[in-house]
């Protein structure tokens, strides 16, 4: 297998929790509203969901990540304030 080409930034993942900060979001409501709006352009071949999940996941870990993840709920993230 190829290379997954793929890769999110925090901002995309950011103006949308900003713009919809009433509610937590999971990555698939997320990456909904990232290519609705047309945030990024998503390629055939490449696995979005599986890479804006590991980027949450990675950014929500330590005091400097950017994304709180709910304890006890199976991944919904929300922006730390």
């Amino acid at each position: 297998m190829g290379v997954v080409n793929f890769v999110f930034r925090a901002s995309e993942d950011l103006q949308v929790l900003e713009n919809y900060s009433d509610a937590p979001m999971t990555p698939k409501q997320i990456l909904q509203v990232i290519e609705a709006e047309g945030l990024k352009e998503m390629r055939s071949g490449t696995s979005p969901l599986a890479c804006l999940n590991a980027m949450l996941h990675s950014n929500s870990r330590g005091g400097e990540g950017l994304f709180y993840k709910l304890p006890g709920r199976i991944s919904l993230f929300t922006l730390k304030t």
